[in-house]
């Protein structure tokens, strides 16, 4: 009798285990994708400093033309802008790309965590068995037919 309560407690206990790893292994996804959205937003607000900077540049250029009597729409003063422009929109662009893949990699991670939580719950219903089917064999051996399946 004292065997049988005993694998039922190992097997209690290798399932219990594999569902708080399990568990585990689930709140580690959702951190990731936290963490995933939390650098996506900071890039995105990187994004909109880009076109910030970028406006007060061509503003600073348009004024600057103007104050010297140079037509700001056209010649250098159009050049700069141009440059300022093609500049901002390329880091602009860079900074919504990595807004992007943070989020990929977060549930690229996250889906790591996940396989790994499913992994570490059959891992547990395997070693309970396992240890069922260990504990049947031993007691056949010593002559103990309790736990015997076969009636």
């Amino acid at each position: 009798m004292a065997q049988i309560v005993s694998t039922g407690l190992q097997v209690y206990g290798q399932i219990k285990k594999g569902r708080a790893e399990k568990r585990q292994y689930n709140e580690q996804a959702a951190q990731a994708r936290l963490q995933g959205r939390s650098q996506a937003i900071a890039y995105k607000q990187q994004a909109a400093d880009v076109l910030r900077r970028m406006n007060e540049n061509m503003s600073t250029i348009v004024a600057r033309a103007a104050a010297g009597g140079i037509d700001p729409l056209s010649g250098s003063a159009q050049t700069l802008q141009n440059y300022t422009r093609k500049e901002g929109v390329r880091e602009y662009n860079t900074s919504l790309d990595n807004a992007q893949l943070a989020l990929g990699m977060a549930d690229y991670q996250a889906s790591i965590y996940k396989k790994a939580g499913r992994t570490a719950m059959t891992m547990a219903y395997i070693n309970a068995a396992g240890t069922v089917a260990t504990d049947i064999a031993r007691s056949s051996q010593t002559g103990f037919k309790a736990l015997s399946l076969g009636g």
